[in-house]
């Protein structure tokens, strides 16, 4: 067997191992094979186990000894793709996965159709709904797809946020197969297990959830807070009784080694254990945005209507910054008025969602038509700072998906020909964002987050376009998607921040912006 072969071998054996003791046997058996497909495999294994920053690392090492086999280098294209998208980097993500379909060889037909399927997930993540319906009906119709595990999934999931959880119950049929990865089965009760609960069948659900954590626990996945979380919030809502002690523990212990949308679930399961409703309404809103931050949409709209619904009934003064957080996720999600837990509370506050009356509060950025940036209503002016590095440091984090940067590629932005590492280079960074900070008036809307800087509290008008055309996207009634694509109309009027037409980094945003105008009948 060539090193391919083996590797497909070794991805059969991932798929049905129980827990990682079997797994790390058989790659120390296969080390004395292949060395080759010992290393891509303990790349798949990290990347199984949501270890995405081992993943991305270890799959990048290998790409120079993969390049001349067409089949292993797609295979490392998709690895790479899947860890990045576990790091909420959707943009890079896509990247990875285009460039597998770019590959001109039938002998990648398996790994093309791997990456059709990683793209819909970007699709999921992202909330792009509507547009994910529209691919699953063509790789149903055109690639056979109708049976594909993952596309079950990605059925049932989509039938619950539209509010039919009896069809996605009917969907998620497809777990009797015996033939199903550990990961698929894992993934797929989880998913059964929301939407037992919201058939109000809470005690299976609960025992759903259950199976999913012990089953992603025993592989020695960083995933396994999810299930946990939800298990969590059945107890702390409903009454059920909560997951074993030492399960909680393990899922937390597991969460270290994972990325942001892992930590994110770790908060939400520490948050869930806190007694007072109000400390716990505050820490459950720091875990949606760390969904949020980590682009698990999803997610961040289930933890946001806890955190809401706790904050309400405590009179917490967060309420006002979780219905903000919301405004943009609710539309997106209608099926969870169907939650017999949460579901009354999202309908009475649903008309506060769309209240306009936060533009005086955090910032304010309009990048489209020249730059204009209000921090808690009083204008800023970046361009006339004497620091111009702080001001494109700005710029560019208004920019960034999230509106987050790790602190070294903000380095490399701003100082290209520099070593970050070198003594006294890293000062560079922290005095341009001290200018940045002096000039918000509030260090807090300016955090360093593990290895990255994040704007919070931030709205600009190019995320508002995106957020339209995801709500027209989702819409059924053709009103209201006109009403949307007119709205974001409105914003996309003009030239993206005409002020900078040489940043070459500002130039990939400013083909991005295109691309919306286009699909909105502007070009």
């Amino acid at each position: 067997m060539d090193t391919y072969e083996l590797v497909a071998d070794g991805l059969n054996f991932l798929r049905d191992a129980k827990d990682s003791a079997m797994v790390e046997d058989y790659l120390l058996s296969l080390k004395e094979v292949d060395p080759l497909a010992w290393l891509i495999l303990k790349a798949r294994y990290a990347c199984a186990q949501w270890r995405s920053g081992e993943a991305l690392q270890k799959g990048r090492s290998l790409l120079s000894k993969v390049a001349g086999d067409a089949r292993l280098t797609a295979f490392l294209f998709n690895l790479l793709g899947v860890a990045q998208m576990r790091t909420g980097n959707l943009s890079a993500a896509m990247g990875w996965f285009s460039k597998v379909l770019e590959i001109d060889d039938p002998a990648v037909k398996t790994e093309a159709m791997s990456a059709r399927l990683n793209l819909m997930a970007c699709k999921f993540m992202m909330g792009e709904y509507g547009s994910l319906y529209r691919d699953i009906e063509l790789a149903t119709s055109e690639y056979s797809l109708g049976d594909n595990p993952r596309i079950r999934f990605l059925s049932a999931a989509l039938r619950l946020i539209q509010g039919e959880p009896e069809k996605a119950f009917g969907i998620l049929s497809y777990l009797s197969d015996e033939k199903l990865s550990i990961s698929e089965r894992n993934n797929g009760i989880e998913l059964k297990g929301l939407v037992l609960r919201f058939l109000k069948r809470f005690h299976e659900s609960r025992n759903a959830f259950i199976t999913s954590i012990q089953g992603y626990a025993n592989f020695g996945s960083a995933y396994a807070p999810f299930p946990c979380a939800k298990a969590l919030q059945l107890s702390r809502f409903a009454g059920i009784e909560p997951p074993p002690v030492a399960l909680v523990r393990k899922c937390l212990t597991l969460a270290k080694k994972g990325g942001w949308s892992e930590q994110a679930a770790a908060q939400e399961v520490k948050a869930l254990l806190i007694e007072d409703d109000r400390e716990c309404s505050e820490a459950l809103f720091a875990a949606a945005q760390g969904y949020s931050r980590a682009n698990q949409l999803f997610e961040a709209c289930l933890t946001g209507l806890s955190a809401a619904y706790l904050a309400w009934k405590t009179e917490s003064s967060v309420f006002p910054s979780v219905l903000k957080f919301l405004a943009h996720l609710a539309p997106l999600h209608p099926g969870f008025k169907c939650d017999p837990i949460l579901g009354k509370f999202f309908q009475k506050i649903e008309p506060l969602l769309f209240d306009e009356g936060g533009e005086n509060r955090g910032i304010r950025a309009y990048l489209i038509g020249g730059l204009r940036v209000y921090v808690g209503g009083e204008k800023i002016h970046p361009l006339n700072w004497r620091s111009k590095r702080a001001a494109k440091a700005l710029i560019y984090l208004l920019l960034s998906p999230n509106h987050r940067i790790p602190t070294d590629h903000l380095f490399y932005l701003l100082w290209p020909r520099r070593d970050y590492k070198k003594p006294g280079n890293k000062a560079l960074l922290y005095k341009a964002i001290y200018t940045i900070r002096e000039a918000l008036g509030d260090r807090a809307l300016l955090t360093k987050r593990h290895d990255f800087y994040q704007l919070e509290d931030v709205w600009t008008d190019l995320c508002e376009i995106e957020s339209l055309m995801r709500l027209a996207d989702t819409a059924r009634d053709p009103a209201e998607k006109e009403e949307y694509l007119a709205r974001a109309r409105k914003f996309a009027g003009g030239e993206l921040l005409p002020e900078l037409p040489y940043d070459r980094h500002i130039e990939e945003f400013k083909e991005h912006y295109k691309r919306l105008r286009k699909r909105l009948g502007l070009e």
